[in-house]
Parts: C-alpha cells; structure tokens; sequence
C-alpha cells in the first residue's frame, strides 16, 4: 500500500508579549467574575421605635438584615423619631394616638380576630404571658395553679414578683382588674403585699430567685420563664387560671408612624414583620415570645398563644384602666 502524502504540521505562531498578557488578564477577569457573586444593592434603612424585649428586638434587627427586608436602625427615641413601631403590649399603641396611620398594616387572615386592634392602629406580632414558675423540688402540694394562689398564706414569703409599677405589671393588674373588676383586683393586690412577697428588680431577677431555690415560686414573663425551663434548674412554667378566666396574654403590636406613611421601605418591613415567616424566626430566636398561628413550632415551656385560655381583653379599656391604677400601684405594697 502505498502511504498518502500527509501535509506537515507547522508549528504555531508563538504570541508575544503584548499577547500573552492580554489574554491573562482576560483570564484574570472571568476568574473573578465567577468567584465573586453579584453585588447586592444596599438594604434600605427602617427607623424603629422598640419596646419589647432587648432579646425580640436583637432578633427582629438581625432577621430583617438577614432576610434581605431592611436594614434597621433602632432609635430610643420614641414612635415620633420612627417610621415603625414595635410596642410590648397594645395600650402603648393606643396611648401613642396620632402617631401612628391607623388601617396602614395588611390584613391577617391567619390571625384569630381577638389578637387584633379593630380600630387598625396596630397589627399584633406573637404575644408574650404573665406566668408561673415553679421549681420542682419546692414540694409544694397543691401546686399553686392561680393567680390567687400567690396571696396562699401558705406561700407567705415564698413568692417572688417584680412591682406591678414596673415592666409589664401595669398592664397585667389592669388586665385582672377588666375581668375580676377593680375592686376585687385591688383586694388581691392587697392580699398579696400582706403575704409579703420578695419584690425582684425584674422578671429576670424572679426566675433567678425561684431556680436558686429562695423562693418556690414567681409570676413573671413568658421570656424569663422560657429561660428558666431550659436552664439547669428546669423550672415548671404555669399559664395561670386555666381552669377560670385565664392567663394575661398580650400580643405585642406593630404600627406604621406617620413619619413612615410615605415610606415604601417602612410598609414592606411592616408586611413581612405580622407574617408567618417572622412569626417563626422570632419564637424561635426570642424563645417565650408565643406565636399566634398554631402551626409555629414553640421551645420548651412555651405554647401557642390559641392553645392557652387567656383574657379576652377591648385595648381601649385596658389602656384606661392602665392609666386608673397606676396612682396605686405606684404605692403598693403600702395600701
């Protein structure tokens, strides 16, 4: 057979310099464009007043960043200096008036209607309880199950709360004073200063003084009480007077300031803040914060908000007689 001529190879062009390092910093770029995502345009900024806890309020800031929602800023100053507000409890949304745009936040169709403000002033964002807590080895039989329970003589000395003056006790005496009337609310805060009770700082300060084992038991908030029941000490957390009118349970609550109206970032931190996704990564985060859809998953020692029978509670007379008692509660345990 004879072989076919083959045309010879020619070696190829050497580039030059120039070339060669043009093509480098070609290659230099396309590596860099891969390796670096795309840059995200800049969060917008959202002021928000907040008065729940430093807990809810360091989990709502790091959530929103991380969700891509808002960057926000937190100013002490007061719902006038914000275009959100984040209240504790719904008589601070009522008290705050003509700051905020009532009818501003979306609807909640997931949400049972008793949690919301009708007037539309405020959306509600989980809830937070006045509860029990007891520690296991205090042998107490019965175990205190009820408010009224506190004022036991029995329990004399051995109960802990922080001044209804203080926190949240403003709110809880005037929810017990709504279902119980003021009079019969005054007398067991009477009965109760007579059982000489230790006065804590704070609800902190109650659930150290129960798992120390100073005291058998303390009323104090759902966070504190979270705390206490996956601590070493494992305290019993109570929703009080479940087999009467029920625990005080307040939703915290959410409100656009007229300083936000005509912020588009400020309505859409709002939105995403009195949705399910929130709801979720704040239980989860701020643990005693409950959620107010049943299907959130809770921490130990909390439960849905729908799960537990609490006051049924009009915000507006709250906030009144929030206002009516606090001349005497600022004197208790005097008369």
């Amino acid at each position: 057979m004879i072989p076919m001529a083959t045309k010879p190879l020619l070696p190829r062009p050497r580039a030059s310099g120039g070339e060669r390092q043009g093509e480098g910093a070609a290659l230099l770029s396309l590596l860099l464009l891969l390796a670096c995502p795309a840059r995200q345009p800049p969060l917008p900024e959202v002021r928000v007043h907040a008065t729940v806890s430093g807990l809810a309020t360091q989990a709502l800031v790091s959530a929103a960043r991380l969700q891509g929602v808002a960057r926000v800023t937190l100013v002490p100053g007061g719902p006038a200096e914000a275009e959100v507000a984040w209240f504790g409890d719904p008589t601070q949304a009522v008290e705050a008036g003509e700051l905020l745009v009532p009818g501003a936040a979306p609807p909640q169709p997931d949400v049972s209607v008793g949690w919301k403000d009708l007037k539309g002033r405020f959306a509600p964002v989980c809830a937070t309880a006045r509860v029990l807590v007891r520690a296991p080895t205090a042998g107490l039989r019965p175990a205190p199950v009820r408010h009224r329970d506190l004022a036991d003589p029995r329990l004399a000395g051995r109960q802990a709360l922080a001044s209804p003056a203080s926190g949240l006790g403003p709110v809880w005496a005037a929810a017990l004073a709504t279902a119980w009337g003021e009079e019969g609310a005054l007398r067991f805060l009477s009965d109760l200063a007579a059982n000489h009770p230790r006065i804590a700082a704070d609800d902190g300060e109650v659930r150290a003084l129960v798992a120390s084992g100073a005291v058998a038991v303390g009323l104090t908030g759902s966070e504190a009480a979270a705390a206490g029941a996956v601590s070493a000490a494992a305290l019993d957390v109570v929703y009080p007077d479940q087999s009467g009118r029920g625990t005080v349970i307040l939703p915290t609550a959410a409100s656009l300031t007229r300083s936000g109206a005509s912020s588009e970032a400020a309505r859409r931190l709002l939105a995403w803040m009195i949705g399910p996704e929130a709801e979720r990564l704040l239980v989860a985060r701020a643990p005693g914060l409950m959620p107010l859809r049943a299907d959130v998953p809770v921490p130990p020692g909390v439960r849905p908000a729908e799960a537990v029978r609490s006051l049924r509670l009009d915000w507006d007379a709250l906030a009144a007689e929030r206002r009516r008692l606090m001349p005497r509660l600022s004197r208790w345990p005097e008369p």
